[in-house]
């Protein structure tokens, strides 16, 4: 029997498992879904062990008669959530999750004692309300009950891993988005640690994607129906899981994830903190730098069950959608949209910046405000990639997620950004990408990029017409900045 891998996508909302063969093959998948619970305003947590269940439970579905080909897993993890847990390894608190953003006081005492850039050049994540070091000192500033009987503050993979190994072990990139760490150094940074109150035996061990961390404990392995010998490797920040499962391990190379959120992200050789955007340390790669549009997909189904909802329930279909709204011009007769639901996002940076359609006139119907909205954020995705030009020629990007599934959509975003696009087949490439990791540390690759090259990912490619859109474009940005003043103080 061919060697196989395990890897876990541990999300916001839910726990994705797939199981990869050697040969890159995607050979079984398994999801479990959990609650993200709000006990106050702009307050998210959840509970610990409802992870666990989830990959107890997807795990064991997807190595079913195949438990003895298991090599190794690995983690593809949701970034800056945070676990306090006593001497014996149990959580004190529930999980404050990386939504959550009750730390506004805490933030602004670091920004008034390190200023406001400090944070951003240190850990590569820009200083906000939520994220574990905020987190840990809200806990120390509100339950000192909770902060003092905590042995060790850990994220998602550090508490998985100290689980099923017994030693608590975080990677490069979640080490960035938990903001405890100096990302150039690849080590915690003593200023931010001085400023909680804790110390680096407070925190897990740093090590790199690819790098096994251990064998399963007895008991994990027969809970999980593994063989004694299985390993787990060192995972990754999910977008930069997400990455590798698309077959992405070079500088200059992009990947748009197109969810409800649109995450660009790009490997680079250096970090280029002028940018603005998050910077990270990726599983193969020197650098990586990644923005995200949050409201992306978003629009689209804003659009399609609050604004064109019919009598057929989950509203208008998007098959309906693209095949319609195909048949309109480009340019959706000349109306504009902006996808600004949660503020304008790069290059505008305001935060009170609102969504607007411009142009609309009687002649518009829900088709060409459906194309509208598919072409405003497009737009707002290939304004973002011109930044990234900047240091780096882009030919080609590739795209994944919900807009890959759009012949319609994927076509728009070649033709404005003017690059060949690709759109893959395969919707969840964090796990994936794990299960790259996981063969790399556990041997069967023998390297990340020879892992991540063996994948069976279809591609579909789309070649650019600038012409297209090039003159609506430059009124897209024009119009937008006119907006985007509408909203300011």
């Amino acid at each position: 029997m061919d060697r196989t891998l395990i890897g876990i996508d541990i999300g916001t909302t839910g726990l994705k498992s797939n199981l990869v063969s050697e040969a890159g093959r995607i050979v079984a998948h398994a999801y479990s879904g959990y609650a993200l619970n709000t006990p106050g305003a702009g307050r998210c947590e959840q509970d610990p062990e409802d992870w666990w269940r989830a990959l107890t439970k997807t795990v064991r579905a997807v190595a079913s008669g195949r438990e003895e080909s298991v090599v190794a897993l690995s983690l593809s993890l949701q970034g800056g959530t945070l676990v306090p847990v006593d001497e014996y390894f149990r959580p004190l608190h529930p999980a404050l999750v990386w939504s959550d953003v009750r730390c506004e006081e805490q933030r602004r005492q670091f920004a008034s004692r390190f200023g406001e850039d400090y944070m951003y050049q240190k850990s590569g994540w820009k200083l906000g309300r939520g994220l574990n070091a905020m987190q840990i000192k809200w806990l120390r500033d509100n339950r000192p009950d909770v902060f003092e009987k905590t042995a060790k503050f850990l994220s998602v993979p550090d508490y998985i891993s100290l689980r099923m190994t017994g030693r608590a072990a975080v990677d490069p990139s979640d080490a960035g988005i938990n903001q405890l760490t100096d990302i150039r150094r690849r080590a915690y940074d003593p200023a931010i640690l001085d400023f909680l109150g804790i110390d680096e035996r407070m925190l897990a061990e740093i090590v790199p994607s690819g790098q096994p961390v251990g064998t399963l404990l007895p008991s994990v392995a027969e809970e999980l129906g593994l063989p004694k010998s299985a390993l787990l490797v060192s995972g990754a920040h999910d977008q930069y899981a997400a990455l590798l499962g698309a077959g992405i391990t070079r500088a200059g190379e992009v990947l748009v994830g197109t969810g409800t959120a649109w995450v660009i992200t790009a490997l680079t050789d250096e970090p280029d903190f002028s940018s603005g955007f998050s910077q990270s340390i990726p599983a193969a790669g020197n650098w990586g730098s990644m923005v995200a549009i949050s409201a992306g997909g978003v629009c689209l189904d804003w659009f399609r069950t609050g604004v064109a909802s019919s009598e057929r329930e989950g509203g208008l279909p998007y098959s309906e959608i693209d095949s319609i709204a195909a048949e309109r011009n480009p340019g959706a007769n000349g109306l504009f949209f902006y996808p600004y639901f949660n503020g304008g996002a790069f290059p505008l940076r305001n935060p009170d910046c609102k969504a607007a359609f411009l142009g609309l006139d009687l002649s518009h119907d829900r088709f060409d405000i459906a194309r509208a909205v598919m072409e405003g954020v497009a737009m707002q995705a290939a304004w973002v990639l011109e930044s990234f030009r900047q240091k780096f020629p882009i030919p080609s990007l590739k795209l994944a997620g919900g807009a890959s599934k759009s012949a319609l959509w994927a076509q728009m975003v070649a033709d404005i950004a003017n690059c060949e696009v690709r759109t893959l087949t395969a919707f969840d490439l964090a796990p994936v990408g794990a299960a790259v990791m996981a063969g790399a540390g556990g041997g069967v690759f023998p390297s990340l990029e020879e892992g991540a090259s063996r994948i069976e990912v279809g591609e579909r490619i789309f070649s650019p017409d600038p012409a297209r859109y090039a003159e609506h474009f430059r009124i897209f940005k024009r119009r937008a900045c006119a907006l985007s003043e509408l909203y300011r103080n």
